[in-house]
């Protein structure tokens, strides 16, 4: 080869070699930049982990994502209590349709502060408003603007202002109403409780406890209160073995049953009969009153009965069915002589069966109401409870009465159950805060608090706080950890999304990454081939130098 030829050839390659390191300089700033970009999908990742969102937990332990709905619309989920949010001010904040509705009643004026227009109402005979309150800052003004909005149906307006706890003449809705579901007692208090049988259903009143003149009338026998003479579909009731008077009998409750051994007797009955006529018909009463209920229908304050809890009745209800039902069969036996002979009543504390002696049979109500009650608190609360029933070996059980710390739910004598005042309550508690606290005139929290996304940030950030009533009747503004129904779970939408996004992400940053390899191994391979050109060429023109200095030094 030439020189000439030789050192274009050396330009050339020198060219391309430089070229490709170039190359490969611009690919390894790539591969960082995606190793960068990696760490920080990774990062991204692995901080979605610990997301968490705020869910609303009601009573009955249902949970659902928090809502601006969930705390603004009456409901069971909300027990018909409004849980209203408020800014840094303590001024509440409402939807843009539900601001726009206070503002068109006249509650507020344009500033969110309250005008303090209240109107008191004549109305007629039938309770009706007289005259027109549709902008006057009334509470009616009120429910009428929020029917405008679409917040509110024209027939539940129309429900709550033909409800007997309307008073639009007070111009707020009125003192808040006892919404309370339940109350809770020791043993001994729920004893006590079932003690207090002071009303009965013909009063209006439904009643909570058990009294045994009920007992007659669903028996339809006849009661006697001597142990001579007995006549058949007669029966007694003894307490430790002493028969009472009628008076008295008519006068125990269900807590009185739980002190002493008190036994129904039936008399010229076998215990296959004296089960389906006396029995069993005590045990479905028990059981209805304890339940709460009267043809299906909540009419009875008894225990405060719940999915898991109307579960746990129905258990006890076969337990103590089933040990009375074990002796319970037809008995061959000669007829009691009621004219001559005293009654044997051998039913004692210690049976939870029929005791059948001739043709008298007994059963221990005491015992009957004790294994109900023991029952349902084992199925409810399981074994961790101490408590047991043994219907084969009673003296092996351990019944409620012995575990005093026991806690009972019931249903308070006072709850107001009727949706119709409720709905008007809950309306009435956001009115009376407007006109106390005034509105948030700030558009941008009105337009998203009904967005699920933006609530959960502004709660966690305390831009926005919950104000609910307390225990003491007043409504208060507090951080959403201290609401009792609002709490911070992981979120497993948030942390799928992230990991299918991650994933993504992931797999395009490894391609791009395999890409710039493959790349990067080909401009090495070139690499290394131009250098060994290099070399070859660079010494080849070395030579040819040498060559011709040596030629023209001789």
């Amino acid at each position: 080869m030439g020189l000439a030829a030789s050192q274009a050839r050396f330009l050339a390659i020198t060219a391309r070699k430089m070229n490709c390191e170039f190359e490969s300089m611009q690919i390894a700033q790539d591969k960082l930049s995606v190793t960068r970009d990696l760490q920080k999908v990774s990062e991204e990742y692995q901080n979605s982990l610990n997301a968490t969102k705020l869910v609303w937990d009601t009573a009955d332990n249902d949970v659902y994502n928090l809502s601006y709905a969930a705390m603004m619309t009456p409901s069971t989920i909300n027990e018909y209590n409004a849980y209203m949010l408020t800014d840094s001010t303590g001024k509440i904040v409402l939807s843009e349709s539900m601001f726009k509705a206070a503002l068109e009643a006249g509650i507020i004026n344009e500033n969110g502060d309250p005008t303090g227009s209240q109107t008191f109402y004549i109305t007629d005979s039938a309770g009706n408003i007289t005259g027109n309150c549709q902008t006057d800052g009334s509470f009616a003004a009120f429910l009428y603007q929020l029917g405008v909005q679409n917040q509110i149906s024209v027939d539940t307006i129309n429900s709550i202002q033909s409800s007997n706890g309307y008073r639009p003449s007070s111009g707020i809705g009125g003192e808040l109403l006892d919404k309370s579901t339940a109350n809770v007692f020791n043993t001994n208090s729920f004893i006590s409780y079932l003690k207090e049988a002071t009303t009965t259903p013909s009063s209006g009143d439904p009643y909570h406890t058990y009294k045994i003149s009920d007992l007659f009338t669903t028996l339809g026998k006849t009661y006697t209160d001597t142990l001579v003479n007995c006549e058949s579909n007669e029966f007694t009731i003894t307490k430790d073995g002493n028969v009472l008077d009628e008076e008295t009998a008519k006068n125990l409750t269900l807590g009185d049953l739980l002190s002493g051994n008190y036994v129904l007797t039936g008399y010229n009955i076998d215990s296959a009969h004296f089960y389906t006529e006396y029995a069993k018909k005590i045990l479905d009463e028990i059981d209805k009153l304890l339940g709460g209920q009267e043809n299906g229908s909540p009419n009875y304050k008894g225990l405060y009965v719940d999915g898991a809890s109307n579960s746990a009745l129905d258990q006890a209800y076969n337990a103590v069915n089933e040990a009375i039902l074990n002796n319970a069969v037809s008995v061959s036996s000669t007829p009691f002589n009621s004219r001559n002979t005293s009654a044997t009543i051998n039913a004692t504390k210690d049976s939870f069966h029929i005791t059948t002696t001739g043709s008298v049979s007994s059963v221990s109500i005491t015992n009957m109401l004790l294994s109900y009650i023991t029952s349902f608190a084992v199925n409810i609360d399981g074994y961790d409870t101490g408590l047991y029933v043994d219907k084969d070996n009673p003296s092996k059980s351990t019944l409620f009465t012995e575990n005093l710390d026991y806690q009972f739910i019931v249903k308070p004598s006072a709850s107001v159950t009727d949706t119709d005042l409720l709905n008007g309550d809950f309306y009435s508690q956001i009115y009376n805060n407007i006109c106390t606290y005034g509105c948030s005139t700030d558009e941008m929290m009105q337009q998203k608090v009904t967005d699920e996304e933006y609530l959960n940030y502004a709660l966690k950030n305390g831009q926005l706080f919950i104000h609910s009533l307390n225990t003491d009747g007043y409504f208060y503004s507090d951080h959403y950890t201290l609401n009792g129904h609002v709490a911070e779970v992981q979120d497993d939408d948030a942390i799928a999304r992230a990991e299918a996004e991650y994933n993504i992400k992931k797999g395009k940053l490894d391609y791009k990454e395999q890409t710039l390899e493959l790349k990067m191994k080909n401009i090495d391979t070139e690499l290394s081939a131009l250098t060994t050109e290099y070399d070859t060429v660079k010494n080849l023109i070395s030579k040819n130098v040498e060559k011709v200095f040596t030629m023209f030094s001789t």
